[in-house]
């Protein structure tokens, strides 16, 4: 059986269960996963994976075992086409069109959000393997590395103030803060004469209350009113807002698509920017985020890049970096997967000296803006993948604020609604999502289907299927597990190296 390895999808298999600390609750040999090493992989192959609950870092493709591992990772989408933007989510994108306009970032537009608050949690293993033979090279002491996205929450999420329920609403009452109704049940016998609140009078207004009044006052003369205003910011679009700036700008702001490799022309000035990043954000040394350490986690790929259908021209599908350039300064990448059904976010990392720009919250919403634009090029287009979502981390739930997300049920694999799983989440960390108790696994692999996996042999230089292969081994129950873990449509299509 003759083939070209260069065309297919070539696995390195790890028949044991990775077993390893837990980057989010800390406990030792708490995070149970299963993983393959892969060199070559198409992206119908991986698209296929990532809706079974894989994720790829690096060269190194995992699936948690999720009845077994500490914190349950559920695979989490959001469909991009139907994206409904929370007012939070638009402050930030008010705030970064602002900068971009006049060059100021007032302190006080930050009094809403933490952003020093980092929501991405790093989890690093060394995975050592066999040599694997393809027609490229062998491959030997693969390292891997498994890193989760870091996505600065900043504002999604966080509960508005005062000023903007009241603006958002164009209620007219006038709220006393709670030091207001402490201050009217003081006692009498704590003033001096002449000093403390006079009955007769009403009580004093807030700042931010008497800022809202003349707010209202000038777009009552302007013959406004805040609900037809708060009506049309409702009623904007994400395009509005990315699109929405004048010709003339204090700033520039380019966002340029590479395939990177070390032989890109901004590969070290990306590598400086991680390792600023790696080092101010997540206190690690210069030393654990080095070139080879970015190379392998962020820069190499398996994913073979293919060329959009019906002859569209770039980008295509494969592994990119999305650079964000402030005028002629790099101060944001993030890695995405462009695949035939979504855009996957693999890292997102910036320049600290930015995080008041809320970067993570933007770029969330900056790539879910570039998945609803491939979608008019691609139609199937549909979905942006956030990676994993852990219940039981708060720094996760920022997630489930790009709206409408999904998660996938962990034993039917079939997507459901975030706001019906909470509540399953909060009783469980581990729960089967699919309320159905009769929805089975469609795409589970049967008997055939598993005698049918091509395995090719490195010492013999030789192609079998499973059903030859079993014939002298014993690896039957192993075969079996393989199916149930990558499903019927991509045990079609890999091929694993023994």
């Amino acid at each position: 059986m003759s083939i070209n390895l260069k065309e297919n999808t070539i696995v390195q298999w790890y028949a044991e269960r990775e077993k390893h600390k837990c980057g989010y609750c800390k406990i030792e040999h708490g995070s149970v996963s299963y993983g393959m090493w892969v060199e070559l992989m198409n992206v119908e192959d991986y698209q296929d994976l990532i809706d079974r609950g894989w994720r790829r870092s690096g060269k190194y493709c995992y699936k948690p075992t999720m009845n077994e591992t500490c914190c349950p990772q559920y695979t989490i989408r959001c469909t991009a086409l139907n994206l409904h933007l929370s007012k939070s989510q638009k402050k930030v994108l008010k705030k970064f069109n602002k900068y971009l306009c006049d060059g100021v970032l007032n302190a006080s537009n930050n009094s809403n959000e933490n952003v020093n608050d980092d929501d991405g949690v790093n989890d690093f293993f060394i995975k050592e393997g066999s040599s694997v033979i393809t027609d490229k090279s062998f491959i030997s002491n693969a390292v891997d590395e498994e890193i989760e996205k870091t996505v600065d929450t900043n504002s999604m999420g966080d509960a508005p103030t005062m000023e903007q329920e009241l603006v958002n609403n164009g209620l007219n009452t006038v709220i006393l803060s709670q030091s207001a109704k402490d201050t009217t049940k003081s006692k009498k016998g704590n003033c001096k004469e002449g000093q403390g609140i006079d009955p007769s009078k009403p009580p004093c207004k807030k700042a931010k209350q008497l800022r809202l009044e003349r707010k209202k006052e000038k777009l009552l003369k302007r013959g406004m009113s805040l609900e037809k205003l708060n009506n049309t910011n409702d009623q904007k679009t994400l395009e509005q807002f990315m699109e929405s700036l004048p010709d003339e700008t204090k700033h520039k702001l380019t966002i340029k698509l590479e395939s990177m490799s070390k032989e890109s022309s901004t590969f070290k000035e990306t590598l400086n920017l991680y390792a600023k990043y790696q080092n101010v954000i997540h206190n690690e040394s210069l030393s654990e985020c080095d070139e080879m350490q970015f190379t392998q986690f962020l820069v190499d790929s398996p994913l073979e890049p293919q060329p959009f259908p019906n002859g569209i021209d770039e980008p295509g599908f494969g592994s990119f970096h999305q650079q964000y350039w402030m005028d002629d300064k790099l101060i944001a990448v993030g890695v995405i997967d462009i695949l035939p059904r979504c855009v996957s976010s693999v890292y997102f990392f910036y320049d600290p000296d930015y995080r008041n720009l809320t970067l993570g919250t933007y770029g969330s919403l900056s790539e879910l803006y570039f998945t609803r634009s491939l979608n008019t090029l691609v139609p199937a287009i549909k979905y942006y993948y956030m990676g994993f979502y852990i219940h039981t981390c708060l720094k996760m739930r920022y997630k489930s604020k790009l709206s409408p997300s999904y998660l996938l049920c962990p034993e039917t694999y079939q997507w459901f609604p975030i706001e019906k799983c909470t509540p399953k989440l909060e009783a469980s960390k581990y729960s089967r999502l699919n309320e159905d108790r009769n929805a089975v696994d469609e795409y589970l692999c049967s008997a055939n289907d598993l005698d049918g996996i091509r395995i090719f042999e490195i010492s013999k230089h030789r192609l079998l299927l499973f059903k030859q292969y079993k014939r002298f081994s014993d690896e039957q129950q192993e075969f079996e597990n393989i199916g149930k873990l990558v499903g019927k449509k991509a045990c079609r299509s890999l091929i694993f190296i023994k």
